[in-house]
């Protein structure tokens, strides 16, 4: 089943609910926002194996997965320090992972436990690591606390912002029996379900800021294509925003081999349908509307091949940039010292004239849009080069994490150019 639940404030969600498809979304660095897990365990643990998958984009440590007893706050205590070191901490005993392949998108780990030879393996994306690491033969207590996003310092609770998850967190799995290969497949392909925790009837708690979203899509080498022109057809994406944006960068590939003017991207705010728009007059006119004010910029002509574009704008200086297939044009000045509302309505492929609608055929894109990327933060050249090579990832919308929905007449294909 799928839910979309956004609880905060310290309300308290106790439920045993089928979370299949769905995330926690940690949407901001906080000591406060994080998820109780509620298992029902009667005896001490002599063997673990526990599977999730995350993602973020953080360059700090963070923590997963924290399990404490009365006896060690890092009874069982997963902590990735990227980019690809994962540190496990069984009774407060410390050992670290590195596997020698690097996944370039979405992590599926499991690490398992046995007492009995007081060894740890790792599993990550289903290939088992190369370390095997020793522990102390010390039972897990039975009585514990569980919790996601943040590392417990304490019993429950000493939490530290500078560790928490600003990211996701999905298919949280428990077993008290050490898993298998064939068992690890099964898990990957959601055949096998833990016996402790399961993802799929899972008894939790939200405390503060935590959202529970429909699980993102991953289109790396897809594109959106909008085959006609239309005033219905377009792609809504659904970004967490949680303060106005002062900073923004907007990354998008565009292909059409139409001549009039066209609308890749359009933000709206309730009060400003034209918050951030990106709109382009072929053959070499770009369009930039930050809250309804209009900056042009002339540029190379275009030629029938895909398009990257990437805008930036901080409103400290009011300062626009223009980056075009990696080249920045003259930049340009716009609405110093104002923000981009937290409500928005981010539309693909048409023009907002109002908040979510009011569309016109002639704006329309007919052709396709893929690797659209947003960040609440000014892009440096540096930047610039790593997006346009796929080594760098929106924060507030990310192509390889997609919340979105279609309206109409759109295909997702694969991308071929």
């Amino acid at each position: 089943s799928k839910v979309l639940i956004s609880i905060s404030n310290d309300l308290c969600l106790f439920s045993s609910l089928d979370l299949e498809g769905n995330v926690f979304v940690f949407p901001k660095e906080t000591n406060t926002a994080h998820v109780i897990l509620r298992p029902t365990i009667t005896k001490p643990l002599q063997k673990v194996s526990v599977c999730l998958r995350s993602y973020s984009d953080l360059r700090r440590p963070y923590s997963l997965f924290s399990m404490a007893t009365t006896t060690y706050d890092d009874a069982f205590h997963i902590y990735l320090q990227p980019p690809y070191t994962y540190i496990v901490s069984i009774n407060n005993a410390v050992s670290s992972f590195t596997p020698n392949w690097k996944p370039f998108y979405g992590r599926h780990i499991c690490v398992t436990w046995d007492s009995t030879y007081a060894e740890a393996y790792f599993w990550l994306n289903g290939k088992l690591s190369s370390e095997r690491r020793q522990y102390n033969q010390v039972y897990i207590d039975a009585e514990n606390s569980i919790v996601l996003g943040q590392d417990q310092d304490s019993f429950g609770g000493g939490f530290d912002a500078s560790q928490s998850l600003v990211g996701e967190i999905s298919d949280v799995h428990m077993w008290d029996y050490v898993l298998t290969q064939e068992d690890i497949q099964k898990v990957l392909s959601g055949d096998l379900n833990g016996n402790v925790i399961n993802w799929k009837s899972l008894r939790y708690e939200i405390k503060g800021e935590v959202l529970i979203k429909p699980e993102p899509q991953h289109l790396e080498s897809k594109v959106f294509v909008f085959p006609k022109e239309t005033d219905t057809d377009h792609v809504i994406l659904r970004p967490t925003i949680i303060r106005p944006l002062q900073e923004v960068s907007v990354c998008l590939r565009s292909f059409t081999d139409f001549s009039r003017s066209y609308t890749p991207f359009s933000l709206a705010t309730p009060g400003k349908d034209n918050a951030f728009v990106i709109y382009l007059q072929p053959p070499n006119t770009c369009f930039i509307y930050i809250n309804q004010k209009l900056t042009s910029f002339n540029t190379d002509s275009e030629s029938l091949d895909w398009r990257h574009i990437c805008v930036t704008w901080d409103s400290n200086t009011g300062v626009v940039q223009l980056w075009v297939n990696g080249k920045l044009y003259p930049r340009r000045v716009s609405m110093k010292g104002s923000s981009i509302a937290a409500e928005t309505s981010i539309v693909l492929g048409q023009e907002q004239d109002s908040f979510g609608g009011r569309f016109n055929e002639k704006q329309s894109l007919v052709g396709e849009l893929s690797d659209v990327h947003i960040w609440d933060y000014v892009l440096t050249p540096e930047d610039i080069k790593k997006v346009i090579s796929g080594e760098h990832n929106g924060n507030v919308i990310n192509w390889l994490s997609l919340y979105y929905e279609i309206k109409g007449e759109v295909l997702v294909q694969p991308k071929f150019q």
